[in-house]
């Protein structure tokens, strides 16, 4: 069998009393966290200007959480999803699996009136089916000055036509057309605009082209379209495409699922720097400040990293800053532990600040071909007097082997949503979510993601 023709068996096979608990755990984090990003985003500009892309809906559409706004299901998902990516705080299980997945199956779910367990089944699936594919290839990942693209949106929009495949309840046929279908529509998801000067446009990308994609292409498997079931592994397919060896080991998920080693974000940053960031707060604290403002930083990383991630001059655009290693490791030499959503939404503030356009200057990054994971990595700090300092690290806050504490998440949840949507309405959405499979229909859940107090939206 093709490697789509496996992922659309086992995604069937993820029902409720078949997934352990653990995964169904970190799947309502998941959904709850991907919720709190979505909440953050409608305090950015970049909020208004969506809303203003997307022509309003009468009352029966889908909600736009956090606002009092209304979108047809495809405009909902996809402005839901770009609010949710827009702060880079949505987790990287996969790449950036829950992103596409819970906002396409929170959208559906809403549409179609489904039960809280078949949301829940529908994200596991989409997160899964995202997350196999795309640890097909991340090993032998190749370079992007060599491919041009960034892998995970394939496999995300992927993800997303499995979760909707199943609140849509297409027989295993249809699913496999649904996933074949969206692989084959999915934007190639261009390097250049997430790593360069991509502009507002980048949070797309991610989670909203994939989501709205992913459902799309389960509406056009149902009414009996088809598509390409050898996407994937054909000689000319995305394996060859974005990898020197990419290849579908089935035999390695019969025990194993993405779920059980979640990647979630402490820093609102990409992920290429969550470990540089980590690994320098750590010397932070063990040089005095007044000799950290005088030493020399050197900073360690895979050489893929380095390609779009390290940039000499100053941050363009608050996008820009999100994904500028230079700029993220000044804040931290100039004191800060983590890397905040003010730190880039307010960049205008941040670049007049004389000691983080300094710090900038003595940053020197290395690429390392020792290195192969973004997870890895080496900071060296070489004081005036001579002495240095050096930390390696290969697991950042919030990684598998450092996670996040399920308190932790769901504290991050209400740090995210209380200044949206109140104190009552967190509460409301944390009982919600972790008492979903009990839901006949996630209502209640979507009424607590917005206040009657919500007038417009800044």
């Amino acid at each position: 069998m093709s490697a789509l023709q496996t992922l659309a068996q086992q995604a069937i096979g993820m029902t409720g009393d078949r997934i352990p608990p653990t995964v169904l755990n970190q799947a309502r984090l998941c959904i709850l966290d991907t919720l709190g990003c979505i909440l953050a985003g409608t305090k950015t500009e970049e909020c208004r200007l969506i809303l203003e892309c997307e022509p309003e809906q009468p009352s029966e559409a889908i909600k736009v959480f956090g606002t009092h706004h209304r979108r047809g299901l495809r405009e909902a998902i996809r402005i839901n999803a770009y609010l949710g990516d827009v702060l880079e705080l949505n987790d990287l299980i996969g790449g950036h699996a829950s992103i596409g997945s819970v906002t396409a199956a929170m959208g559906l779910a809403e549409a179609v009136n489904a039960s809280g367990l078949e949301l829940l089944e529908a994200v596991v699936r989409g997160i899964e089916v995202t997350s196999r594919v795309y640890e097909a290839i991340y090993p032998s990942m190749r370079r992007y000055t060599e491919m041009g693209l960034v892998p995970v949106g394939i496999p995300s929009t992927i993800g997303a036509a499995a979760a909707a495949a199943h609140l849509l309840k297409l027989d295993a046929q249809q699913t496999l057309n649904a996933l074949a279908i969206a692989g084959s529509l999915a934007g190639w998801c261009p390097a250049e605009v997430i790593f360069g000067q991509g502009g507002t446009v980048k949070p797309m990308l991610f989670g909203a082209q994939p989501a709205d994609t992913g459902v799309t292409a389960a509406y056009y498997a149902r009414a009996g379209m088809t598509g390409p079931i050898d996407l994937l592994d054909s000689k000319i397919g995305y394996f060859t495409t974005t990898s020197t060896n990419g290849y579908f080991d089935e035999e390695s998920w019969k025990d194993r699922w993405a779920l059980e080693q979640p990647r979630r974000k402490l820093h609102a940053c990409c992920g290429y720097l969550h470990s540089p960031v980590d690994a320098l707060g750590r010397l932070r604290q063990k040089i005095p400040m007044d000799a950290l403002q005088k030493s020399q930083i050197s900073v360690r990383v895979s050489p893929y990293v380095a390609d779009v991630v390290s940039k000499k001059r100053m941050p363009n655009s608050p996008n820009d800053a999100r994904f500028h290693l230079q700029y993220c490791l000044a804040l931290v030499a100039c004191g800060s532990d983590v890397i905040l959503p003010e730190h880039s939404i307010k960049l205008d503030q941040q670049m007049l600040r004389p000691d983080i356009r300094e710090a900038m200057q003595r940053i020197t990054v290395i690429q390392d071909t020792s290195l192969s994971h973004y997870h890895h990595c080496g900071v060296q700090v070489a004081e005036s007097n001579g002495n240095t300092f050096e930390q390696n690290l290969s697991a950042p806050r919030g990684s598998p082997n450092e996670p996040m504490t399920d308190d932790q998440v769901i504290d991050k949840f209400r740090m995210l949503a209380e200044p949206v949507i109140g104190t009552d309405h967190t509460e409301r959405a944390i009982d919600d979510v972790t008492a979903i499979e009990k839901m006949t229909d996630v209502s209640a859940l979507v009424k607590s993601l917005t206040t009657p107090e919500i007038k417009e939206t800044s």
